[in-house]
């Protein structure tokens, strides 16, 4: 195979004011592959990138992308909780004390602290006349039946302020678009970042024995990203649930549920990205595809 060099210089120089977030990219081809699916992924466009025989960069790749594509979803696509109910379970950011709401009046709220089993001869402190924008800024909503570490708030929190170089006004805890990541487990168990980014694991009840969702950040009620390794969960639990969906990432999996994607692509507004790892990938004329062959990978790395 005979290579044009000055066509690849021309390839990076294109793609290098993409606007990303990392640059710790072990590799030129690793960089410019995530540029190029990220301005694809932002212009709403889909893409299909192919390597030959390179599960490694796939992998990293897909790192990257998960960092990316929940940042976008935090900033973006951020949402205030529809509402507030009695009996909510709530956590004040401030001193990490536990309330649950006792009274709601239009937007008057009265909430009752949530004492400690070991602190029964203490009473819990009632707080009064307290807005739903009160709520919203100072108070984490928690899942029915759990707690949460100061740390891990603190840590999630933390990550994207340190990421976007700013602070929220209001705690990023629910949000009206989501982005999937369609792949196998073991991708999910790559992601040591995942306790910091609020992300949910669909397992495929027809092969996997864990049955229920797992969270990285068990007591958030929302997430950014959801991860499953088969389509079918994903339209089931997710599409058909009237969850809406910015952007699907296939990873080196489901070729042949693609068509039906592209379908559905159409009427539930997603847009695809496809990642596959293939000497004879399986390509679809309505989606372009940048197939990776290993002396383009060798010539672009040394540039």
């Amino acid at each position: 195979m005979i290579l044009n060099e000055t066509y690849y210089q021309k390839l990076l120089e294109k793609f290098k004011d993409v606007q990303h977030l990392e640059n710790d990219f072990s590799n030129n081809v690793v960089a410019l592959t995530v540029k190029v699916i990220l301005k694809h992924y932002y212009d709403n466009k889909p893409l299909h990138i192919n390597f030959q025989n390179s599960k490694d960069s796939l992998f990293e790749i897909a790192k990257h992308l998960y960092i990316e594509l929940a940042n976008d979803i935090y900033k973006n696509h951020y949402d205030l909780p529809d509402n507030f109910a009695i009996g909510d379970k709530l956590k004040r950011i401030k001193d990490n004390q536990y309330y649950e709401i006792t009274k709601v009046e239009n937007n008057d709220y009265t909430i009752r602290q949530i004492l400690r089993k070991r602190k029964v001869d203490i009473s819990p402190a009632t707080l009064s006349g307290i807005t739903y924008e009160r709520l919203t800024k100072n108070y984490v909503k928690l899942k029915e039946g759990t707690g949460i570490s100061e740390r891990t708030i603190k840590n999630y929190f933390d990550f994207f302020e340190n990421l976007n170089k700013e602070k929220c006004e209001f705690p990023r805890l629910n949000f009206d678009r989501k982005t999937v990541f369609i792949s196998k487990k073991p991708l999910w168990d790559s992601l040591n970042v995942k306790s910091k980014i609020p992300s949910i694991y669909l397992p495929n009840p027809r092969e996997e024995n864990h049955l229920s969702e797992t969270k990285s950040i068990p007591a958030l009620t929302d997430c950014l990203v959801y991860f499953t390794p088969k389509y079918e969960v994903c339209y089931q639990n997710i599409l058909l649930q009237n969850k809406r969906l910015k952007s699907i990432i296939v990873f080196d999996t489901e070729a042949t549920n693609i068509e039906q994607m592209l379908l559905d692509k159409q009427r539930f507004g997603f847009n695809l990205i496809i990642l596959s790892n293939s000497l004879t990938p399986q390509k679809n004329n309505s989606i372009p595809c940048w197939n990776w062959f290993k002396e383009e990978v060798e010539l672009v790395n040394v540039l």
